[in-house]
C-alpha cells in the first residue's frame, strides 16, 4: 500500500521545468543545487553606484538557461522561484530595510501580449511578497516599442531607449512618497534601468536602486 502511495505521490508531483524530473518547489533539488552555485558572494558589491545595483547571481550556465527557459519556453513559474531567491537574499543583506515601493521594469504591451507575461512583474511580485515591501506594477509604463537591445552598442541602446518609458498619471495622483526599487531579470549595461530611473526622477520620485536576478561576469 505504501509503495502504491509513494508511486501515486511521485506521479502527481510537478515536473521541474529545467529537466522534467519531479520537483516539489518549482525546480528539483539537483537544478536548485546548480542554480545556487551561480549566486554571488557579495550581492551588494555595486550598491554604491549612481544607480545602486543589487544582484543575485552571475548570468551564466544554469542561471542563464533558467532565465531563457522562463522567457522563451513559457515557464512563468520560474519567475516566482527567482523572485523568492532575490527576496530572501535582499532580506539577509538589508535586515533593517527602509520602506520602499517595488516596481518592475515594464515591457511594451505588444511584446508582453506576445510572450503572455512580463517576467520582471512576476519576479517583482514574489520579491515584494518575500520582503514585505509595497508592490506597484502600474506606475511605470513602456509606450514606445523598441528593437532587441542585445546586439546594440551602449550608445545605440541609449538612443533606442530615449523616452521609452512614461508615468501613469492615475498612480502619480495617489501621492507615492516611498523611494522606489526597480526590479528586472537581467542587468547588463544599465541603459534600460537608467532610462527608467530618469523617467521616475523627472516625475519627482526618488529611486534608491535596482535589484536584478543576474548580471554578466565583468
Amino acid at each position: 500500500m505504501k509503495l502504491f502511495q509513494d508511486f501515486f505521490s511521485l506521479f502527481l508531483q510537478d515536473k521541474c521545468p529545467l529537466c522534467d524530473r519531479p520537483g516539489e518547489n518549482i525546480v528539483c533539488r539537483d537544478c536548485d543545487r546548480q542554480l545556487q552555485k551561480t549566486k554571488l558572494i557579495n550581492p551588494k558589491r555595486h550598491w554604491q553606484n549612481d544607480l545602486p545595483l543589487f544582484v543575485w547571481g552571475q548570468y551564466d550556465g544554469s542561471l542563464k538557461r533558467a532565465i531563457a527557459t522562463m522567457k522563451y519556453d513559457n515557464c512563468p513559474q520560474l519567475g516566482r522561484w527567482l523572485g523568492t531567491q532575490l527576496g530572501s537574499q535582499w532580506r539577509k543583506s538589508f535586515p533593517n530595510q527602509q520602506k520602499l515601493t517595488v516596481i518592475p521594469i515594464p515591457m511594451h504591451p505588444a511584446k508582453q501580449q506576445q510572450r503572455g507575461f512580463n517576467q520582471a512583474e512576476i519576479i517583482a511580485r514574489q520579491f515584494a511578497q518575500v520582503t514585505g515591501l509595497r508592490y506597484e506594477a502600474q506606475l511605470l509604463q513602456r509606450p514606445k516599442a523598441t528593437q532587441a537591445l542585445f546586439e546594440l552598442t551602449v550608445a545605440q541602446r541609449q538612443r533606442e531607449l530615449q523616452r521609452a518609458f512614461s508615468l501613469n498619471p492615475k498612480v502619480i495622483s495617489q501621492g507615492l512618497r516611498q523611494p522606489i526599487l526597480l526590479i528586472d531579470d537581467i542587468y547588463t549595461t544599465g541603459t534600460t534601468a537608467t532610462e527608467a530611473q530618469q523617467t521616475l526622477v523627472r516625475g519627482g520620485l526618488e529611486v534608491c536602486g535596482i535589484a536584478a536576478i543576474a548580471t554578466p561576469k565583468t
